[in-house]
């Protein structure tokens, strides 16, 4: 699957959690919570509903594991609760400094989409991944907060149903713009790819930012699930100015680099353009 095609998934899946936001967060009557309580509230659902289903995108569309799916989008659902509910409060407190304005509103959905972006941490255990997805959000709060507030100007004079639609409409495109921007911005400051040219997984593109996990097991970066990988097969990380391929001790199968074949616990440097080959995978490295 090209990083294209991931990414579109991840702001379909970003764009749904907006949507259950909506519903979420509108079922419920706030209007005589103190304002304090209200923000951490719709943060909170709304950290919920896009975190849980950004951090499923991954196990569901591309990995295709419904158990993966809902693993890591019950570790995002948790983290965005925490890090919506904070970052809507600071967003309110930031609003009101700033009297209001399209200035406030944008920097207050930047901040949620920079901490929802940042709960990544929780899901993957990646400082560097979880900095990247949290510009990510960040970038992706203020694009679709942006869009949110321009259709609610548009249509400032109605009332009733309109703004209600006007609120999912919103929340569905911030949800995708901040679906969409996490995995962009992983990919445009990763240093490197693994690219699969044969096998189970033939066409998937996987960045590579600061180490990347290979093998049979669904939790990895990388999941091959072709005969001849090891639950756990190798790792790629940087080091000394370029990447390593790590293969783990105790693995039963096939593992080239460029045509040379490694014993389990053997570390190789790799070249942009080394084909590999893991059980039957085949790998390409490319290098940025």
């Amino acid at each position: 699957m090209s990083k294209q095609l991931q990414i579109y998934y991840s702001a379909v899946f970003g764009g749904l959690g907006g949507l259950a936001s909506w519903w979420l967060v509108g079922s419920v009557v706030t209007q005589t919570w103190s304002i304090w309580a209200a923000a951490a509230f719709v943060g909170a659902g709304l950290g919920v509903g896009i975190g849980a289903f950004v951090a499923a995108a991954d196990g569901a569309m591309i990995k295709r594991k419904p158990q993966r799916a809902l693993r890591d989008g019950l570790l995002g659902g948790i983290a965005g609760l925490l890090t919506g509910a904070l970052g809507m409060v600071l967003a309110q407190w930031l609003f009101l400094v700033l009297l209001g304005g399209w200035i406030g509103r944008a920097l207050s959905w930047m901040l949620l989409g920079l901490l929802i972006g940042l709960s990544d941490l929780l899901v993957h255990h990646r400082l560097q991944r979880a900095a990247y997805a949290g510009l990510g959000g960040l970038l992706g709060g203020l694009l679709g907060g942006l869009l949110y507030e321009g259709l609610t100007q548009l249509f400032l004079a109605q009332a009733g149903i309109v703004q209600m639609v006007l609120s999912g409409i919103g929340l569905v495109l911030i949800g995708a713009a901040i679906g969409a921007l996490i995995p962009m911005a992983r990919q445009v400051f990763a240093h490197g790819e693994l690219r699969v040219i044969a096998g189970e997984q033939q066409g998937l593109v996987r960045e590579v930012t600061d180490t990347a996990t290979i093998g049979r097991y669904d939790g990895n970066d990388l999941y091959l699930p072709d005969a001849g990988v090891a639950w756990r097969h190798a790792v790629v990380r940087r080091a000394d100015g370029g990447f390593v391929l790590a293969v783990l001790p105790n693995v039963d199968g096939r593992t080239q680099v460029a045509g040379v074949s490694l014993d389990p616990g053997a570390v190789c440097s790799l070249q942009h353009g080394d084909r590999i080959h893991i059980g039957g995978a085949e790998l390409e490295f490319v290098a940025r």
